[in-house]
């Protein structure tokens, strides 16, 4: 299987490997965290370091399921060996294990679940761990996976393709068309859904579930709450309580498949608590769930702009200023601010007009981006950056 390094994934982890603090790689089943964990565990070894690698999805480790089994597994370690333990959460009280380890060994531990990592970080392992998460593949990865596979087309064409089928590494592994594309990406949708949602939380009606996803999917890049949800599926005669849906967009989030994404007042520097906009963890799963519709294009954009910004290492929100939205704001520390508005194409200067405005009424002098297909754009419209959506994404920032 030809595979590549993610250089970003690669390079942020050295600055915190022998330093004893636990390392928590997080991230939605099929992004690739296992092959960054055993091309990892691969430089360690070559460097001189022991390493322990545990796969709790390979049969050979089955016997590993208690922190007892943990700490027994990694027997005779020192300070030179570094455990690796992918799926983690699948062993019970393995932060008890990952804690007493730490303070003899480097230890790495990967999930796919948000909730159970957060929530056993928050109590026995607070202020002793890093995280990583790891995105689906940006579009230089893609193009350099489908390059070492002898597909690489121009940038145009491997963007339109990512367009539709998003950034799952797994699903480059042959010809990336809709025939073959298509079945794949559902049964990711359904093996993360059954695997992270239905069986943890012991869901009795997987329909409704899949019916809150439909409809998120359906919405990317527009604002949302549970009672609208609530009350579309009245419509379609599925009576379901608020709370139901709010707790069901909880755990679609908690295994990655969504990602909330909150409003903020500029102008009040405050987060909003009404409406929010969800995201896909991998604009792939909708073209598996609801094929793909060039109607949806600006959505579509729009989280792709998304999970950029995360892999590029920015918390992101939706902007509100008086009566206006910013698609994103983007901060990271020490006090980085970037505003992004993501638009299809200009046609006309009253859709130049419209999308430059809610960047423009923004006083403050923090970089200001608009992101758009348009292949021949001017670079500057008073004084907002205005960038070509592909080659933005290619960047290596």
């Amino acid at each position: 299987m030809i595979e590549i390094r993610r250089g970003r994934y690669h390079d942020f982890i050295r600055r915190f490997l022998v330093n004893g603090m636990i390392k928590v790689i997080t991230g939605m089943r099929r992004v690739g965290k296992s092959v960054f964990l055993r091309q990892l565990a691969s430089d360690l070894s070559r460097s001189g370091r022991r390493v322990h690698y545990i796969d709790r999805e390979s049969f050979d480790w089955d016997h590993v399921r208690t922190a007892a089994d943990l700490v027994a597994a990694a027997s005779g370690s020192d300070s030179t060996d570094t455990l690796i333990v992918d799926e983690v959460q699948t062993i019970d009280e393995w932060e008890r294990a990952a804690a007493s380890l730490s303070q003899t060994m480097d230890v790495l531990v990967a999930g796919s679940n948000a909730a159970l990592l957060s929530g056993e970080l928050a109590t026995r392992l607070a202020g002793r761990t890093v995280r990583i998460p790891v995105y689906p593949l940006s579009l230089s990865e893609f193009r350099a996976l489908r390059g070492a596979r002898g597909q690489r087309d121009e940038l145009r064409d491997d963007f339109r393709d990512y367009l539709r089928f998003g950034g799952l590494p797994g699903l480059l592994h042959g010809e990336l068309d809709a025939e073959v594309a298509y079945p794949v990406l559902r049964d990711i949708f359904d093996t993360i859904v059954l695997r992270d949602v239905i069986q943890r939380h012991a869901i009795r009606n997987p329909s409704l579930l899949e019916a809150i996803a439909r409809f998120a999917m359906d919405n990317i890049g527009s604002l949302i709450s549970a009672k609208r949800i609530a009350d579309f599926l009245k419509s379609q005669r599925r009576a379901t309580a608020v709370d139901t849906v709010l707790d069901y967009l909880r755990m679609l989030c908690e295994a990655y498949v969504l990602h909330r994404v909150p409003r903020f007042d500029i102008r009040g520097r405050r987060h909003l608590e009404v409406n929010d906009k969800f995201y896909l963890g991998d604009i792939g799963l909708r073209y598996g769930l609801l094929g793909y519709r060039e109607s949806d294009i600006g959505g579509i954009l729009e989280n792709l702009v998304y999970l950029e910004l995360r892999r590029r290492g920015y918390d992101v929100s939706v902007g509100t200023h008086a009566d206006r939205e910013i698609d994103f704001v983007a901060t990271r520390p020490p006090g980085e601010r970037l505003y992004i508005q993501v638009a299809y194409l200009l046609e006309r200067p009253e859709t130049i007009e419209r999308e430059i405005a809610p960047l423009l009424a923004v006083g403050d002098a923090h970089p200001k981006q608009l992101l758009t297909l348009d292949e021949h754009q001017p670079g500057d419209l008073q004084g907002i950056t205005h960038r070509n959506i592909p080659e933005w994404l290619s960047e290596d920032a």
